[in-house]
């Protein structure tokens, strides 16, 4: 497996716990490591890589990516494009679950994510929060840039702990009375249980001022119940205690999985929310290629 491509591997970064070296790999292993500062000379015009839109300019694209990745990746120089990303954690006990196939949980996964996504967005001359919740806020810290706001943001995601039944409606009550101006939200969850509360919590994007990118995040044994004997399933935020034998419920379950999910894009879909599942195997550059996406179509 080339370099670049292990350096998105989850599986490979597992054992890394730095995050700000992690996330840095990570990046680098998307962008291959080409045009390593993204402030060229062009006075006090700011440069940022984002997804090629069609129609532009075919100028614009990084022909080096393109040969690298088959991916249309576009340069753009503008004076004020900077804006607030705010990265939102679910750290409820849900999260904390770790499937036999799983290099570690949820939430690791979601942190990691977090993480690239933060240290991405930073470099691009984004300003960066976090705020992490479960039962009760874990970690709030409003935008800013610079390597010190990195600092307490990896240091934030180091913190965080699975606990605690998901207080969805309190915490982004919370956090949407006191949004910046403007801003881009990416909110990592496993979202569990949520189709139908979170798309009100997230009706802020459909304002002009604001877009939020719902990143889903799941267990592989989440999809498919691939356990064969009869299990006591015990619910990781409130302790209820479900009995049930895999095989025999296993079809109805992935066909139930499989309608939440499109029932759950669809909802938030409604209110301008952009919706991808991922599973805690996926590669780490599908969260950047989406935040890249948004990123693009943001003001």
């Amino acid at each position: 497996m080339p370099v670049d491509q292990d350096l998105l591997n989850p599986a490979w970064l597992a054992e890394i716990e730095d995050y700000s070296l992690l996330s840095r790999l990570v990046v680098e292993g998307l962008l291959s490591g080409v045009h390593r500062s993204l402030r060229h000379g062009r006075g006090s015009e700011f440069f940022q890589y984002r997804a090629y839109a069609p129609g532009e300019d075919l100028k614009l694209i990084d022909w080096k990516i393109y040969a690298k990745h088959g991916e249309l990746i576009a340069k753009t120089y503008q004076e004020d494009t900077n804006v607030n990303v705010y990265l939102v954690v679910d750290a409820s006990g849900s999260m904390g679950y770790q499937g036999e196939r799983s290099s570690f949980d949820k939430l690791r996964y979601a942190c990691m994510s977090a993480a690239s996504i933060a240290y991405l967005a930073n470099r691009q001359g984004d300003r960066v929060g976090l705020f992490a919740y479960g039962d009760e806020i874990q970690q709030w810290l409003q935008p800013r840039n610079g390597s010190g706001q990195m600092q307490r943001i990896f240091q934030g995601l180091a913190r965080l702990k699975a606990s605690g039944k998901s207080q969805h409606r309190t915490s982004w009550e919370t956090l949407t009375a006191s949004l910046p101006g403007r801003g881009l939200v990416v909110f990592l969850s496993d979202c569990l249980e949520a189709e139908k509360e979170l798309p009100d919590l997230l009706r802020f994007a459909d304002s002009p001022r604001y877009d939020c990118l719902c990143l889903q995040i799941l267990d592989p044994d989440e999809l498919d119940l691939p356990h064969g004997e009869a299990l006591l399933f015990e619910d990781m935020e409130d302790g209820c205690l479900t009995p049930t034998h895999p095989e025999a419920t296993r079809e109805r379950y992935v066909d139930e999985m499989a309608k939440f999910k499109q029932q759950l894009a669809d909802n938030v879909g409604v209110v301008g929310v952009e919706f991808e599942s991922l599973t805690t195997h996926s590669d780490l550059g599908l969260a950047l290629r989406r935040f890249l996406h948004q990123r693009r179509i943001s003001f």
